[in-house]
């Protein structure tokens, strides 16, 4: 017992000799991606090894997250989880359990989610939304991050609340739904605040409402859902590393001091705020939780508002 106390210790001691790869599962440039790497940078600092970005996106972030379920369980390959992890359990069969494959790590990010139109649109308001598509023979075409994505259950849900006809158009991601309502593809995109403040600031979109329970600070003048009378209209992109189930408890303690340390330095609080992103500490024990009431709660919205993923 003494000599396995020790290499445990040892073991912590001595963690990590080598690079930690963090799989996002999801393309280069999105604003999870540039996340992992500000964070990365400060926690790769503090562990004393380089914190590398492996970049393996498709299948709605599935390909990233089996790479990551069946990567040896010793500290060196995490995973950055995001809010469609727990969905796409309640829509499709999925090739591994998040909930027995990975341990939870640390929780460190989140950012609410935007209805946006076209500036050149006459669209300046919800029910402007509901006359356009009252008018147009078709109905409306809207885009998402994804099939199964939480844009896309955010945007479901308000097609479905304004009984109004909209057709579904999954990106792999939200920068190509962002240039789809750049290119005038589609009538108007669910995406993240990170992914639009930007062309709103320039004056290409303009935002009808936010996705959370207070105006957004970097978009003062955009009203909340909730203000316009949705209740309970609150939804985000959030961010939180796993690793693979049976990685040493303390690995998995070295590694959420390391992060813990690097989401609360100031520096990379203001990097990610200028983003339009909001640091979401959570310890082990509060991610786990988390991750549970999202789950239940994304797969009650879907189950009443009857929303199933398109192929």
């Amino acid at each position: 017992m003494a000599l396995t106390l020790s290499s445990g210790a040892m073991a912590a001691e001595t963690f990590p000799t080598a690079p930690v790869k963090v799989i996002v599962p999801y393309g280069a440039g999105g604003i999870g991606d540039v996340m992992a790497r500000i964070v990365g940078e400060k926690a790769g600092a503090e562990l004393g090894q380089a914190v590398v970005i492996d970049n393996r996106s498709g299948g709605n972030g599935i390909i990233g997250a089996q790479a990551a379920a069946k990567s040896k369980a010793d500290g060196y390959t995490l995973l950055l989880m995001a809010t469609g992890h727990v969905i796409l359990p309640s829509l499709q069969q999925m090739p591994y359990d998040w909930t027995r494959d990975f341990t939870p790590v640390f929780g460190i990010t989140a950012t609410p989610l935007v209805f946006a139109v076209h500036s050149r649109s006459n669209i300046r308001t919800v029910a402007d939304l509901v006359a356009t598509a009252n008018a147009t023979p078709a109905g409306l075409n809207y885009a998402s991050g994804g099939a199964g994505s939480v844009s896309h259950l955010a945007a479901a849900r308000l097609v479905r609340e304004l009984k109004i006809s909209g057709t579904h158009v999954p990106f792999r991601g939200f920068n190509p739904a962002v240039q789809a309502l750049l290119g005038d593809q589609v009538h108007f995109i669910c995406a993240t605040v990170a992914d639009v403040v930007e062309l709103t600031k320039s004056g290409n979109f303009r935002l009808l409402g936010v996705t959370a329970d207070k105006r957004h600070p970097l978009l003062p003048d955009v009203p909340t859902m909730k203000e316009q009378g949705f209740a309970d209209f609150e939804a985000a992109s959030w961010n939180a590393y796993l690793a693979p189930v049976g990685t040493p408890p303390e690995t998995v303690a070295r590694l959420n001091a390391a992060f813990a340390k690097a989401a609360a330095d100031a520096g990379v609080q203001e990097r990610l705020g200028k983003l339009g992103v909001s640091v979401m500490a959570k310890s082990r024990g509060e991610l786990d939780t988390f991750l549970k009431d999202e789950a239940a709660r994304w797969r009650k919205i879907i189950r009443d508002n009857a929303i199933k993923v398109e192929n």
